[in-house]
């Protein structure tokens, strides 16, 4: 038997015709699928899979070919548009395989999404992001070994119903941090400092700090937990090439390390972390040259006669991203030919 039923649309308790919102195609695809006990749900789109990264920012991202449903889940809480979070709860209940796949595609294999392999020896999955991200941070001597701040912080964001991205905590009690929408922050710093105006006052609390301009950047994976050396080697990417990390928060199941960066290094964040994790083969190098007379003219001439060598015997990638004289200036980041 074939069964035929649109997505999307939905009733609400009152039996009023309502739409689902963001992916509600997908999730009503899911709900079919589990309650069918279906063998397989595919989701057709326009991209042949998730990928390690967004291809817009990162040139050498990979699709992903398998899956689990916890990192599907966590990259696409974490700004990865292939699929909606909820869509997965039906389909990982019932242990029902997810494909995706590109519909100007066909042919290409695309991802899929299931139970994770016992024995897959991969520790990083995937990178994913969040734009316009603004941090709070409310911070005291008067919260020290004081229960219950943490409580009123997040019922304050509660009651307005601001949505808290990633939380981080000193362990000295002495301050506590939140990421949250760009959007949601002026009407956050006024009930947060409304909730502890009795504590300001008394200048045990701070009033609340709000940073804005900031992105989210998550690195995530089942195998982080049985991997040594994942973050060392995420912030080493970061700190060696200039990139501020503001605040860092780990998930209690190992599977994501989330860190806080100005969102104008986002781009450049992204692509060091995607070279250290997912790049080791080929190390790419960006090279700019200031004067092109004979010596900027010999040094092109003995990369071109060297690039054979230095990416078959150095694994190294000589890209030429820029060139300048006196009076012009040309960068081009997919490379000079």
């Amino acid at each position: 038997e074939l069964y035929l039923a649109p997505g999307f649309v939905a009733t609400d308790a009152a039996g009023i015709s309502t739409t689902l919102g963001r992916g509600g195609s997908d999730y009503s695809a899911a709900i079919f699928a589990a309650a069918t006990n279906a063998a397989v749900l595919e989701i057709w789109t326009d991209v042949s899979g998730m990928m390690t990264a967004d291809p817009r920012l990162v040139g050498n991202a990979k699709i992903i070919p398998a899956i689990s449903y916890q990192e599907a889940m966590e990259l696409s809480h974490f700004g990865a548009k292939v699929i909606y979070p909820p869509t997965i709860q039906p389909v990982m209940t019932k242990g029902i395989p997810v494909w995706i796949k590109n519909t100007f595609a066909a042919e290409e294999k695309g991802t899929v999404i299931q139970q994770r392999p016992a024995d897959n020896p991969r520790s990083v999955t995937g990178i994913s992001s969040i734009n316009n991200i603004a941090l709070l941070s409310l911070e005291g001597s008067g919260m020290i070994g004081i229960p219950g701040f943490s409580k009123r912080l997040f019922a304050a964001l509660a009651s307005k119903k601001v949505n808290v991205i990633l939380i981080t905590q000193s362990s000295s009690e002495h301050s506590i941090c939140v990421g949250i929408n760009a959007n949601d922050a002026a009407i956050a710093k006024e009930i947060i400092d409304d909730a502890f105006a009795y504590e300001i006052e008394l200048k045990k609390v701070e009033p609340l700090l709000v940073e804005k301009d900031l992105s989210v950047i998550a690195l995530v994976g089942d195998g982080m937990k049985s991997h040594t050396g994942i973050s060392g080697r995420f912030f080493n990417a970061l700190g060696k090439n200039g990139v501020n990390i503001r605040a860092i928060s780990q998930g209690s199941s190992e599977r994501n390390i989330t860190a806080v960066v100005n969102s104008t290094d986002v781009k450049k964040a992204i692509n060091v972390i995607h070279e250290a994790f997912f790049e080791k083969e080929i190390k790419e190098i960006n090279l700019f040259i200031a004067g092109v007379g004979n010596v900027g003219s010999k040094l092109l001439g003995q990369l071109k006669q060297q690039q054979d060598y230095l990416l078959k015997q150095l694994h190294v990638k000589i890209k030429l991203a820029g060139l300048a004289n006196s009076k012009k200036m040309v960068i081009r980041e997919e490379g000079i030919s």
